[in-house]
């Protein structure tokens, strides 16, 4: 789970991630909340990923939960994915993954790493406990089935306390991240706040964003 602030660099870095992994070859799925998928494509580009070739090979997917929302278009879907897109009303689907989930699931969706720009906008289709139903009896058990990491973004301060911690309580992990003025200029910073079962160094660490928009760490 990544909790983040309004002027922090969460999206910039979840790119960041998914070029570094990509170039590593891992497979990765971008889920799209808040932006078209026309600007995660080129924010990708200018982090010298071949963001065509990835998408035919099937090592980069992008879900657009994005467009649907503007009432502009339909969605875009990767063309080779045989499993659902978590919907934003919720309780639409619960049934589908549990059969998926039951049928088996198929090599091609297995072992990858996801990303959710901000699964926060789902708070704006659902109430608190649906979402946190969801992700306690189907996003967890979902992502064990595919044997795939879920890193998922919730914008902080849009939900109760309550929300935060008992959603919180449910990933193997917490990130934060935040931003601080300092002597006129923002700061950018982040902490692995929470590692389950694993000591972790939970202090803060300082990000700079370079002209390309990749995210590093300041030493």
């Amino acid at each position: 789970m990544v909790t983040y602030e309004p002027d922090s660099v969460w999206y910039e870095t979840s790119l960041t991630i998914a070029a570094l992994a990509l170039k590593d070859g891992l497979r990765i799925e971008y889920h799209t909340y808040e932006h078209i998928p026309g600007e995660v494509r080129s924010s990708l580009a200018n982090l010298g990923v071949d963001v065509k070739k990835l998408e035919v090979e099937d090592k980069l997917r992008i879900e657009d939960s994005y467009t649907g929302q503007t009432g502009l278009g339909l969605p875009e879907k990767p063309a080779r994915k045989k499993v659902p897109i978590i919907p934003l009303k919720l309780s639409d689907s619960s049934i589908e993954f549990a059969q998926h989930m039951k049928a088996g699931i198929a090599e091609s969706d297995r072992r990858l790493l996801h990303i959710d720009d901000n699964g926060g906008i789902l708070l704006q289709y659902n109430d608190e406990k649906t979402v946190v139903n969801f992700v306690r009896i189907r996003m967890v058990p979902w992502a064990r089935a595919r044997e795939t990491t879920y890193l998922v973004g919730f914008l902080s301060g849009i939900a109760s306390e309550t929300f935060y911690k008992q959603v919180g309580s449910l990933f193997d992990g917490t990130i934060d991240f935040r931003s601080e003025e300092k002597e006129d200029q923002l700061q950018q910073y982040l902490r692995m706040r929470t590692l389950r079962g694993r000591a972790c160094d939970s202090r803060w660490r300082k990000l700079r964003v370079l002209e390309n928009g990749e995210v590093t760490l300041v030493d």
